[in-house]
């Protein structure tokens, strides 16, 4: 074997091993916080014996394991975090040694007890215990992580619960994905200068720029600010060719073709004002065009965007009063220009067609742009009824079709509309495919229920 395959070999295996004891010790810690161990009377390495008074809960940041606990030892009554690990000694591999964040640690808790670990501050060991929990808990684990066994128990579990349990699961599962959207919106909102206009429309590119082409909207919007867009906005072919022409899209001498008169007129707007605020056009080779349906095109999706936001005032405030799809979707059913209704890229005929912002497309903006907006700015300023109006907006709407919502149709979950769908995606994309199954809280309780009765509302 080649030093290089001998190095990647070991690379793909401590990763591996990496993996495997993160996964434990995630086990671990919900083995600790539900009191699954045996025994139950714990002593020290040296022998001192550990009263359990609180086991605390779960860290879900940085820092250590356990947040809140209190334990007694040798009748000495201790409260504060605990940490946990599969072996004592990967209390070195991760650096908690020179850590003074864990110097506060009243616990050590272990699976296998095979080193000593010391506050940083005075070098006194903390004390460490060993716990053991039954096996069958990690044969359960490994059908959740492991496979697609895990995903049909797990869909079983959804079905057969309660429509009320079964609602109130998901919802905090939506909840954490418009939580994760809220935090993304807040971020472009600082980086706007503290302009809720500028993030909803760099949030706008990046929600209309599908699959491959996502990261390339996402830098158009950055290319050209809103304000940049604010002051010819009166002038449609004066948006198309600014935002064309700062894609990179309206080369024709790529396809061999000669410009017509309104590609000669893009490609002057497009100079000019590229050169007026300053912009370094993309190059065309940064767009995926192959494979792409010309409805999807982006030079249609950028036609259609500039349609958007030259035909509609106050665009945010417009979205951010609207009560129900339908009004929203008023407000985004916009057709491009007359000449894309014979043209699908500059200087192209092609069959008439009238191209606008369609349903689907329609539906995915109130999914991933109108309600997380919405729920954001309530947030922001306090107003629970707008947070309540997303939510309701999300249930009318129809559910995503999409590789996660198809896999849990496939273990008999009917998903209702897009307020399940998004709750399922966030479910699959935090939990499923990143085997945090003992975070989860489907996975939780079919964990838990092997050793103990536990219900939804032990474990939410």
């Amino acid at each position: 074997m080649s030093v290089l395959g001998i190095l990647t070999y070991f690379t793909a295996f401590f990763q591996s091993d990496s993996m495997s004891s993160i996964l434990q010790q995630e086990l671990l810690k919900l083995v600790w916080v539900n009191k699954l161990y045996t025994p139950q009377n714990l002593k020290t390495r040296e022998g001192h014996s550990v009263v359990v008074i609180h086991h605390g809960q779960i860290n879900p940041a940085s820092g250590p394991d356990i947040l809140g606990a209190q334990v007694e030892i040798d009748g000495i009554q201790y409260s504060g975090p605990i940490a946990i690990h599969v072996n004592a000694s990967h209390w070195r591999q991760q650096l908690h040694h020179i850590d003074m964040e864990y110097d506060n640690c009243i616990l050590h808790v272990v699976q296998h007890d095979d080193a000593t670990v010391c506050r940083v501050q005075d070098g006194q060991p903390i004390p460490t215990v060993t716990i053991s929990y039954p096996k069958t808990l990690d044969a359960i684990y490994h059908q959740l992580t492991e496979g697609d066994h895990g995903h049909m128990l797990c869909g079983h579990l959804l079905r057969s619960m309660e429509s009320v349990n079964r609602y109130h699961l998901l919802t905090r599962l939506m909840i954490e994905r418009l939580e994760r959207k809220y935090h993304d919106f807040l971020t472009l909102y600082a980086q706007g200068g503290n302009n809720w206009n500028e993030a909803f429309y760099i949030t706008l590119f990046i929600a209309i720029g599908t699959g491959k082409n996502k990261e390339a909207f996402t830098k158009l919007a950055q290319r050209v600010t809103y304000t940049n867009l604010c002051r010819v906005k009166e002038s449609l072919i004066s948006v198309e060719g600014l935002l064309l022409g700062a894609a990179g899209l309206l080369n024709t001498e790529q396809t061999g073709r000669f410009p017509d008169a309104y590609t000669v007129r893009l490609q002057e707007e497009g100079d000019h004002l590229c050169r007026r605020f300053g912009i370094q056009p993309m190059q065309a080779r940064e767009w995926e065009t192959l494979k792409c349906r010309p409805g999807n095109h982006p030079v249609i999706r950028i036609a259609e965007l500039a349609s958007l936001l030259c035909s509609k005032e106050f665009l945010f405030s417009r979205l951010i009063d609207c009560t129900t799809p339908d009004e929203i979707r008023q407000i985004l059913c916009a057709e491009t220009s007359e000449y894309w209704f014979t043209h699908h890229l500059p200087s192209r005929r092609s069959d008439f067609s009238v191209k606008r912002i369609g349903g689907m497309t329609q539906n995915s903006l109130i999914i991933n742009l109108v309600v997380p907006m919405m729920f954001t700015y309530g947030k922001t300023n306090g107003n629970e009824q707008l947070q309540e109006r997303a939510l309701e907006i999300l249930e009318k709407v129809e559910a995503e079709r999409n590789e996660y919502i198809k896999s849990w149709s496939q273990v008999g979950i009917v998903v209702e509309n897009a307020f399940f769908s998004q709750a399922l995606i966030q479910l699959s994309k935090e939990y499923c495919l990143k085997k945090r199954c003992a975070n989860c809280n489907l996975g939780k309780i079919i964990l838990c229920s092997q050793e103990k009765a536990l219900s939804l509302s032990d474990i939410l």
